[in-house]
């Protein structure tokens, strides 16, 4: 079985990573444009993974608390930063992981696993 992972990230070369990443597992990536297409990603589907590119996208806590209310999702971050201000309650009830850039495959292959199986 293969599992769709949204990925939204306007960097170029991690998109690339991560599309390589997903390639080794059951994964199917799926990119997004913006936060707004989470919606259509979601549709027909029990449950969803996005991966979200932290030190890219303009998130912040309302509309990861909007997304996460409104579809079944599982976030993980990615960001070459340590401290996300701003981002404190996103950490404490949203985002599932955070990983660090340049991204460890494997740590991102067994978080993929946990959220899937």
């Amino acid at each position: 079985m293969k599992f769709e992972v949204a990925v939204l990230t306007s960097q170029r070369l991690l998109s690339q990573a991560l599309h390589s990443i997903l390639d080794q597992g059951p994964y199917v990536f799926y990119e997004l444009d913006s936060m707004d297409d989470v919606a259509r990603y979601m549709q027909g589907r029990e449950k969803g993974l996005l991966i979200i590119d932290l030190d890219t996208e303009q998130v912040n806590n309302a509309v990861l608390r909007e997304v996460k209310k409104k579809h079944p999702i599982t976030i993980i971050g990615i960001s070459s930063e340590k401290f996300h201000p701003g981002l404190e309650e996103a950490f404490k009830h949203h985002i599932f992981a955070c990983l660090t850039n340049p991204l460890d495959s494997q740590e991102l292959l067994y978080m993929l696993d946990s959220v899937f199986t």
